[in-house]
């Protein structure tokens, strides 16, 4: 699912570029440097949901399975988390779709972060392994409108996350649990499955 190069358009340059304080500058700056990677202020052309990595590529398996669009997505390489762009505005009522998504209550929930935040996005061509941010899933160049990519509808992501969460994600590791697992790692091996 991860990509190693994908080409820019002029009009996803310039869709990228809105979310910068000089988007003239910026543009300028991303041609003389296409390796660069773009620091894009959130809340402009874009939110983000945090959420982990594995989580995303679950949950947008879902809803390629539902046939829902799929916007782009960051992974950062220090981290096991994952950034989803979805639209502006999504902020103000992630609570909400997270809540009517039947969250389980004792999980961390997704964050959305919109106005006030960044978000660093890999350069179109990347250099091999390095920098802080790859892309998890690309903007798709064919699916767009007036230049600008679709991205995920927030509904159906919390939706399939929530699915993704309790029908796909590894048993949850409570201190009881480790403790056994500590327990059983400990004991001697008696033959028996």
């Amino acid at each position: 699912m991860e990509v190693g190069e994908i080409a820019e358009s002029t009009a996803l340059s310039v869709w990228f570029s809105t979310a910068t304080a000089c988007p003239s500058t910026a543009i300028r700056q991303w041609q003389a440097s296409p390796h660069a990677p773009r620091r894009l202020k959130c809340g402009v052309t874009f939110d983000v949901v945090l959420v982990d990595r594995r989580l995303v590529k679950a949950a947008f398996r879902l809803l390629d399975q539902y046939e829902q669009p799929l916007g782009p997505a960051v992974r950062f390489t220090s981290l096991s988390s994952a950034a989803v762009l979805v639209p502006s505005g999504t902020v103000g009522r992630w609570g909400r779709l997270v809540a009517a998504s039947q969250w389980p209550g004792r999980l961390a929930r997704p964050v959305c972060l919109g106005e006030g935040h960044a978000l660093v996005v890999p350069a179109p061509a990347p250099l091999a392994a390095t920098g802080v941010a790859r892309w998890l899933f690309p903007p798709d160049e064919e699916q767009t409108i007036g230049g600008v990519p679709l991205l995920t509808s927030p509904g159906p992501l919390a939706r399939c996350l929530a699915e993704a969460l309790t029908s796909h994600a590894p048993v949850e590791r409570t201190p009881l649990r480790r403790a056994v697992a500590a327990v059983k790692s400990a004991l001697p091996y008696s033959g028996r499955p």
